[in-house]
């Protein structure tokens, strides 16, 4: 009988860490995975994080695609639409991460010539050519 009664609280246990509840602006710490949340379901158990951990240094938007497509984990690089996200809340993120300085690459293009770059730290946008160099900051899902 204790045997069932310490499985029964052991599943108990396990059941609530996996039933944790997120908002904009908490920190996602889950198997390696860290950021600061910017989006989230209704139930609060799925949506997007920024990451605190993972930036690229300055580089040109195509080596920012290719170091993008090296990343593990359900690490991407943002589109524009999703960086702008982030900025619809930017005060609760900024505040998790102040070190998120200067323009970060989005993978979307303005044309053949120039891609879209955001500041998290300045809530501004634009378009640069894309042989500027500029860091790369991934989102991932959970």
């Amino acid at each position: 009988m204790k045997k069932i009664l310490l499985l029964i609280t052991a599943l108990l246990a396990i059941s609530t860490l996996s039933a944790q509840n997120y908002k904009v602006g908490d920190i996602y710490d889950v198997d390696g995975k860290r950021g600061v949340v910017f989006e989230v379901s209704e139930d609060g158990k799925h949506g997007k994080i920024i990451s605190t951990e993972l930036v690229s240094d300055k580089m040109t938007w195509n080596k920012a695609m290719e170091w993008g497509n090296q990343l593990k984990d359900g690490w991407y690089m943002p589109s524009y639409e999703e960086l702008n996200e982030v900025l619809k809340v930017r005060d609760q993120v900024y505040a998790k991460m102040p070190n998120a300085r200067g323009y970060y690459w989005t993978t979307t293009e303005f044309n053949s010539d120039c891609a879209w770059m955001v500041s998290i730290r300045t809530d501004s946008r634009g378009a640069s050519y894309k042989e500027n160099k500029f860091s790369a900051k991934p989102i991932a899902n959970f």
